[in-house]
């Protein structure tokens, strides 16, 4: 069986929001789904096309399709960036087509506050990075160390499909014999993502009332900042 997950990685509760301003995305639950209703003794190919997201939610499918207990395949058809270059190495095998590149950076988040409340901020964006570090570490076995890694996201790295295969975050080039090479693709300066905050502001001012997900003052805020912790 095969689910197709495009578009923007969101949390289970904002992708809705993406997808009534007209972006698609997807969710931990669209995952679920596809492996509850995926035929027993199937391979569950995931075919990913997405710039990245949430890393909250990108850290949950790598998990959820790490613990399936069926056989998993990603394949990368476009691009695999930022919470999605992790999430798909949850699956047992990568494949990556030719004209595909993953994209790995370190993770970004928004801090208002004092000089404490930055340094808060930079502790959890260190220790979200040596999350992320893992999953690329655990996949790699051994083709690339830790601090390579670690130094490629430092440096937001693009990667062309035989890159990602050299590097071992991926297994193999779609539609190559074994032993093909293919040449690396060139650099991509410019990555943005739509912020969900806005779109949620954005919703109430077109409806005219708070949002039909509105939660009591204290547990939105408290999401507000969690969702601020993306890739």
């Amino acid at each position: 069986m095969r689910v197709t997950l495009n578009g923007i990685v969101a949390a289970d509760d904002d992708k809705w929001v993406y997808e009534w301003f007209g972006y698609k995305a997807f969710c931990p639950q669209d995952l679920r789904d596809a492996i509850q209703q995926n035929p027993q003794g199937e391979e569950l190919v995931v075919e990913i096309n997405s710039p990245g997201g949430s890393v909250f939610a990108g850290s949950e499918m790598y998990t959820v399709l790490k613990s399936s207990g069926i056989p998993t395949r990603a394949e990368i058809q476009s691009m695999a960036a930022s919470a999605a270059s992790y999430l798909c190495l949850g699956c047992d095998r990568v494949a990556i087509s030719p004209v595909a590149q993953m994209m790995i950076h370190l993770p970004t988040t928004m801090t208002q506050g004092d000089r404490a409340s930055h340094q808060r901020s930079i502790q959890m964006l260190d220790s979200t990075r040596e999350a992320i570090l893992n999953a690329y570490e655990l996949k790699a076995q051994g083709k690339t160390d830790r601090a390579e890694l670690r130094r490629l996201m430092n440096a937001e790295t693009w990667l062309s499909a035989q890159d990602a295969v050299d590097k071992g975050l991926a297994d193999e080039v779609l539609y190559m014999d074994e032993g093909d090479a293919i040449s690396p693709s060139s650099v991509i300066n410019a990555f943005g993502l739509p912020d969900i905050t806005a779109l949620r502001q954005a919703y109430d001012r077109a409806q005219g009332q708070p949002n039909p997900m509105q939660e009591t003052d204290w547990r939105l805020a408290a999401r507000l900042e969690l969702e601020k912790h993306r890739m």
